[in-house]
């Protein structure tokens, strides 16, 4: 199982490999299996990718499904015709699925756009400066966010299902459904709010 390392311009086949590190820009023409994918730079993939860790610290685009045990994103990551299937997302930079985010932990301090974002535990807190704020005309978005536990922060979603859900400020959700816990901040729009649900006091 070889390493491969991308210092310049380089392409790569589709392959099992070992560690792939994008120092420069990198292009994988097929499908990929890895223990880890490195991206300090750019980087993009036209078939399925398969990895242990996947860390994002440049651009990477995937434009095919990715399944990945462990996924970091604190630069700018878009899977353009797939989804993500993994055990934990930690992303504290920008993330674009055009399909569906399945994880068992989702973790966000940075930007989130999926279509739906499925998983036990899911927390986006949409946090960026107010100078970024000036050329992002949206926060985190969702059609739909489903987990056990949910805790957001500036995010747009059309449906929210889930146990323990805390909405918090900047938040605008069309329809909430909720079987525990729900908590819901004065600064946050909620429409149509339905289930068996405890309602927290701030």
């Amino acid at each position: 199982m070889q390493d491969i390392r991308i210092e310049g311009v380089g392409k790569i086949n589709g392959g099992d490999y070992g560690v792939i590190r994008i120092d420069g820009a990198g292009e994988c023409a097929g499908d990929v299996i890895a223990q880890t994918i490195k991206i300090d730079g750019k980087y993009k993939c036209q078939g399925v990718t398969k990895a242990e860790l996947i860390d994002c610290d440049g651009m990477a685009t995937f434009n095919g499904n990715v399944q990945v045990k462990t996924l970091r994103v604190d630069g700018l990551c878009k899977i353009n015709s797939g989804s993500v299937e993994a055990e934990e997302v930690d992303c504290d930079g920008s993330m674009t699925v055009s399909g569906q985010i399945s994880a068992d932990t989702l973790l966000a301090d940075g930007l989130i756009d999926a279509k739906e974002i499925v998983g036990d535990r899911v927390v986006i807190k949409s946090r960026i400066s107010k100078l970024a704020r000036l050329f992002i005309k949206h926060l985190s978005t969702a059609d739909l966010i489903e987990a056990t536990t949910i805790e957001l922060e500036g995010v747009t979603a059309r449906t929210v299902n889930g146990s323990d859900v805390t909405i918090g400020p900047g938040c605008r959700i069309e329809t909430l459904d909720c079987s525990g816990r729900l908590f819901i901040h004065k600064d946050s729009t909620v429409k149509i709010v339905t289930g068996d649900y405890t309602l927290i006091d701030p």
